[in-house]
């Protein structure tokens, strides 16, 4: 198992490019994950007008004991100069969880169990998820053709639901807005520019541009903005009070702002260079990297999904099936034992690998971008460490 996700890991940073291609990579995910929504008027979808709740009270962070379990992690952290929040559960019970290096330089503000950062892209996992709860529901099914409900896209007849789950549509989406206020300017944004190739139907090739439209998708069949129904629907029933989306994140205590290293010669943290996102931006983000969360919430979030609290679990292997040799499927790549998710924009990497049971789970959020050492990197030296039986929580 090692080995292979030893070979993983060598093909992913490989896939990523060092130096300039990893950056062109994070601001095409950045800046074209578009989202393609048909037709929907603003009176038959309610706009992200979520109902004020009171804030509830903040329970005390369990400290975990140090065991040489913690020292293990530690040292793989420390090596590979993490910053950010690290979270790792064995069978079910937390047995680590600590914060390193800044979430506001200035401020000398340290990242700790409870900061936020950006998902990016681990965001399509909650969007496939969201989706396969509506064909459980019997409202939509993953053989649906996408001219159902975007008629107007070239060659919607012949791409299913599934197709863009595994982005094998042959969508794409080049364009970036000039500016953005909501959500539904984006879905028409991405129905003006999207650029459809059947004759590459079937075949294999990253797009974010399909989770925009399965997240218009989600709003044609709810009737409800997809926040809301994000909302509803995982962050309120489970009780993540360490998530929401990106245009109220500056107003969390913990939130963690993005950094990036431009010289890869240099790994030590210096904050030099902060990222910013403009709001259009996160309008653009639709569907696909929109949403922040901590450590643990991340998780949490993850796991029960796999554990059938979002849809059912008898459903969980018909989404999380790798249509092609990508191995992705539903947001997720999904490897014989365990499932991955990865995000990486703006200064933020998010990482989680979670065995399919969900007991068992490694998550890393960083808010300092460097392109000669990803934080994928420790996640997997972790978590071949906890598949080992190298890691307890006793």
């Amino acid at each position: 198992m090692k080995t292979k996700v030893g070979i993983f890991v060598v093909a992913l940073v490989l896939a990523l490019g060092l130096g300039s291609g990893v950056m062109y990579w994070m601001n095409s995910q950045a800046q074209s994950d578009p989202v393609k929504v048909a037709k929907v008027s603003s009176s038959s979808v309610s706009q992200v007008k979520p109902k004020k709740r009171a804030q509830p009270k903040r329970k005390a962070t369990p400290k975990i004991k140090t065991t040489a379990a913690t020292r293990k992690i530690d040292a793989i952290l420390r090596a590979n100069r993490f910053v950010g929040t690290a979270y790792v559960v064995h069978q079910n019970r937390p047995i680590y969880q600590k914060g390193f290096g800044y979430a506001d330089a200035t401020l000398q503000r340290k990242n700790n169990a409870n900061s936020v950062y950006q998902l990016a892209s681990v965001q399509k996992s909650f969007t496939a998820g969201l989706l396969m709860k509506l064909v459980a529901e019997n409202k939509v099914a993953l053989t649906d053709k996408l001219a159902k409900y975007y008629p107007q896209i070239t060659g919607a007849q012949e791409i299913t639901l599934r197709d863009m789950l595994d982005m094998k549509s042959g969508l794409y989406l080049e364009a970036f807005p000039n500016k953005l206020t909501n959500e539904n300017q984006m879905i028409k944004f991405v129905l003006q520019h999207v650029i459809s190739t059947p004759s590459k139907i079937g075949r294999w090739e990253y797009s974010p541009v399909n989770y925009m439209l399965i997240a218009g998708i989600i709003q044609q069949v709810s009737g409800q903005s997809y926040r809301q129904y994000f909302t509803e629907n995982i962050i309120q029933p489970w009780g993540l009070t360490h998530t929401g989306f990106v245009f109220k994140m500056n107003h969390q205590a913990d939130e963690a702002l993005g950094y990036k290293n431009q010289n890869v010669s240099d790994v030590v943290p210096n904050y030099a260079h902060r990222y910013f996102e403009s709001r259009t931006s996160m309008y653009y983000q639709f569907g696909t990297g929109q949403v922040y969360m901590s450590a643990r919430d991340l998780y949490l979030g993850e796991r029960n999904m796999l554990q059938g609290k979002l849809y059912p679990q008898a459903d969980v292997n018909t989404l999380l099936t790798p249509g092609s040799a990508s191995t992705y499927g539903g947001g997720d790549y999904i490897q014989p034992g365990y499932i991955r998710v990865h995000g990486l924009a703006y200064g933020y990497e998010a990482t989680a690998l979670l065995s399919k049971d969900g007991q068992n789970g490694v998550v890393l959020l960083t808010n300092y971008y460097r392109q000669n050492q990803l934080a994928q990197t420790p996640a997997v030296q972790i978590w071949n460490m906890l598949e080992a039986g190298q890691l307890t929580s006793k």
